[in-house]
């Protein structure tokens, strides 16, 4: 399902998707996932919005139908400069995935780099700053704890087993709102995205 809030940021309506797991029952105090994408994944949060489905527990979920026991929430971060980009420019409406009525859809195939694992040096921390790159999710940090809030709340979430997830941009964002907000999530999980040192202590802390 989507809900819907209007970006301060940005200053325009915007929608996000909330999933409920199945056997779903407000009576029960549900675990929440927040779920942030990757770069290739920004859009206007209207029509776009169907490309957070690309990855992530979202896809698994919805897509894959795999029972997730989670209260779900995953925005689209704004366009911003990156509509040039060419993975972001060259996608397709018809690259979304789809939920099928039967069955799911087959996984996209693993593919091998041409590039030798070369041990080269990658871009370290302290070349970039606590923010991360930039127009990243800390644009949006607290319209992304109000729908914590709303959807925990709405939906009788469990406001002690909030866990937060992303994905190559959405990790770095992950790293930043765990802390900047360690006393709202239980755990993080970035995936491909480093933390700024200046970020680490009060994660550890908590």
């Amino acid at each position: 399902m989507r809900e819907t809030f209007l970006s301060e940021v940005i200053g325009s309506e915007r929608d996000y998707f909330v999933y409920l797991p199945e056997g779903f029952s407000e009576r029960e105090q549900w675990p929440g996932m927040l779920f942030l994408h990757g770069n290739g994944e920004r859009g206007n949060a209207k029509s776009d919005l169907g490309f957070v489905l690309a990855h992530g527990p979202m896809y698994e979920a919805w897509i894959q139908k795999r029972d997730l026991p989670f209260v779900i929430i995953a925005p689209q971060l704004p366009m911003y400069a990156m509509g040039e980009v060419g993975y972001i420019k060259n996608r397709k409406v018809e690259d979304i995935p789809r939920r099928l009525e039967d069955g799911t859809p087959p996984r996209a195939k693993k593919f091998a780099s041409n590039e030798p694992m070369d041990g080269s040096k990658s871009q370290t921390p302290d070349q970039m700053d606590a923010l991360g790159p930039p127009f990243g999710w800390p644009l949006h940090d607290k319209e992304l704890l109000g729908m914590v809030e709303r959807v925990m709340d709405k939906y009788k979430g469990d406001p002690k087993r909030v866990y937060l997830t992303g994905l190559s941009y959405g990790g770095f964002g992950a790293w930043y709102m765990a802390s900047k907000y360690p006393d709202v999530f239980a755990a993080v999980n970035p995936i491909v995205g480093f933390a700024h040192p200046d970020l680490i202590d009060s994660i550890a802390e908590k």
